[in-house]
């Protein structure tokens, strides 16, 4: 049993279920300040081509007229589009030659397009293969018109060039290496029959320029900054058209330019449009919805909760002119997250302002064992329209040991924020600055015994700069009462039983590890005969008193001395302390 929900379903749910007043005893005289009602909806499928699907169908769920294709992989061609869209009535689907993603585009096209009705592909046959026009014509559609440039900006022109209109009293310009500044007008120049035409950075191209000089628009309007098109480009329009009005729409940013657009062409818009400001596709398909009453695309940043700085302004703008447009959101959550819905509607209905805090992340941070750590007096806050700052913060404790490794989690208030925050702090095992391991049978359990006892008593010990290490000293006489047992031990040119037997490994692990630290080696003696827990010429032997081993600390810190056993390995380590 298929049990995905119809996005159209989900649509009908949001209208029904969201936003709506609730009732009480005084229901019929509510409250004069009472918060607007406002509508969110989401169109999303689990892929761009779905989300495309999901907007047409909420765009047209009878029989429509016309429909128009476009791909799905890249914005040049279909950049202009919209403005076909609208004045054909069509939604915009989208498709891909290299997987099936055709498919969701033949399912609209197969239900909802007109027998007679007219497909408009957008692009070559290097976009939009020909095998599209056969599976189409296999399903009985055959008026089938391509638009095709030998550029996006001849594309653009052909686009202009097939619009019913001929008179042109306004047109637009918009970089045609950047999709978000023509896509932050698509809605307004579709509702109101401008072209939209593409140039370059720095040189209005041949064909549009023609296309100006011939129609002869008493308006243009240049979307974005010098940095997509140059002054000269400008320059060139206002030659070509010196009794026209041209005017530079534009922002420090795209989110800038986008809000700017919104604030010059919808100031009382019925329905806001969120759509991923990082990614054209589903503001591409949802340029056909929104133009239907004119109203603007806002372009969010999915990857903060928060608004654009000048998104929110714009929001609260509406919230002060009694405004309160509904919301619809072009794509998953991945591209819109359900909390930016909510915060828009926020903004919108006047509950918060963008001053307000949106929040503060958790503090992850982490020391090393011992080392001093003060938990910070002050936060990041990010505020509603992205602004950051710093704001106090009271700790739940103020006092950190950082004596142990592991996770401690510190929990913190902010005035203003009704959330509490989290500082993780990981206290980490300190890198030694040495550390050398050597092999042994556990099955030999005497001589275990004493490696065990011998790497106890070395184990925590401290040098300060300059302090002599004797291996002696530090380990004491091995006697059966301090729990030595008898082992083989190397006497001359033998092995024979003794007691302590097995501890010259520590010692040699202790040398081993001396020498990687560079420390400065007193006495050391070698074995008389080759031992198999160190390479030839890395041992150092042990007999108290006779026989020593001894070192000395030579760096400016404290030193210390962790020697422990896992499984058949001895591993000895140096810290600085």
């Amino acid at each position: 049993m298929n049990t995905k929900i119809p996005i159209s379903i989900l649509v009908l749910w949001s209208s029904l279920f969201i936003g709506l007043p609730v009732y009480g005893a005084d229901s019929l005289n509510p409250a004069v300040d009472a918060p607007p009602i406002i509508r969110t909806y989401r169109l999303a499928g689990d892929t761009r081509y779905e989300t495309a699907k999901a907007i047409s169908e909420y765009y047209a769920n009878e029989k429509v007229k016309n429909v128009i294709l476009a791909t799905g992989n890249d914005f040049a061609d279909a950049l202009s589009a919209s403005v076909l869209a609208f004045q054909k009535e069509a939604p915009i689907l989208l498709v891909d030659p290299s997987s099936d993603s055709f498919k969701d585009a033949l399912d609209y096209v197969r239900v909802h397009l007109e027998p007679t009705g007219t497909i408009y592909l957008i692009g070559g046959a290097g976009i939009i293969g020909t095998e599209f026009e056969t599976r189409l014509n296999d399903l009985g559609f055959r008026n089938i018109v391509r638009i095709i440039g030998l550029d996006r900006y001849d594309t653009s022109y052909k686009i202009a060039r097939s619009l019913n209109d001929k008179s042109v009293s306004t047109v637009v310009i918009s970089p045609g290496e950047h999709y978000a500044d023509a896509l932050s007008i698509s809605s307004f120049a579709a509702n109101n029959g401008w072209p939209i035409l593409l140039t370059s950075q720095d040189t209005l191209p041949a064909r549009i320029r023609n296309y100006i000089d011939e129609t002869k628009p008493a308006k243009v309007y240049i979307t974005g900054g010098t940095g997509v098109i140059s002054d000269h480009v400008q320059s060139e329009i206002r030659e070509l058209l010196p009794d026209a009005s041209v005017e530079r729409l534009t922002g420090e940013s795209r989110f800038d330019t986008n809000t700017t657009i919104a604030e010059t062409f919808a100031p009382s818009p019925s329905t806001v449009y969120l759509a991923n400001g990082y990614g054209f596709a589903d503001a591409l398909a949802g340029s056909a919805v929104a133009s239907k009453y004119g109203d603007p695309i806002l372009f969010i940043d999915p990857s903060v909760p928060s608004l654009p700085k000048s998104t929110a302004r714009y929001l609260e703008r509406l919230c002060e002119n009694h405004v309160s447009p509904n919301i619809v959101a072009f794509g998953g959550s991945g591209v819109v997250p359900s909390e930016i819905i909510e915060n828009t509607s926020d903004l919108i209905s006047g509950k918060v302002k963008g001053t307000n805090i949106c929040f503060v992340e958790d503090i992850n941070t982490a020391v090393t064992q011992n080392e001093t750590y003060v938990l910070p007096k002050t936060v990041q806050a990010k505020l509603y329209n992205s602004d950051t700052f710093d704001v106090p913060v009271k700790w739940s404790s103020t006092s950190v040991d950082t004596g142990k490794p592991g996770v401690y989690v510190f929990e913190g208030i902010v005035d203003g924020y009704d959330k509490s925050i989290k500082l993780n702090l990981t206290v980490k095992q300190p890198v030694p600055i040495a550390q050398y391991s050597t092999q042994f049978d556990s099955s030999q359990v005497n001589r275990t015994e004493n490696i065990r006892l011998a790497a106890k008593a070395l184990d925590g010990k401290q040098l300060a700069p300059g302090e002599r290490f004797s291996f002696n000293e530090s380990v004491g006489e091995r006697t059966s009462e301090a729990g030595y047992k008898e082992a083989l031990i190397i006497e001359g040119d033998a092995f024979a039983p003794g007691l302590g037997g097995g501890i010259c490994q520590v010692s040699s692990t202790l040398y081993n590890t001396v020498l990687l630290a560079h420390l400065e080696v007193i006495e050391r003696h070698p074995h008389s005969l080759p031992v198999s827990y160190v390479p030839p010429g890395r041992d150092a032997t042990v007999a108290f008193p006779v026989l020593d081993f001894k070192f000395r600390n030579n760096t400016d810190t404290t030193l210390l001395i962790r020697s422990f056993i896992e499984g058949n390995a001895l591993t000895i380590q140096f810290y600085k302390q």
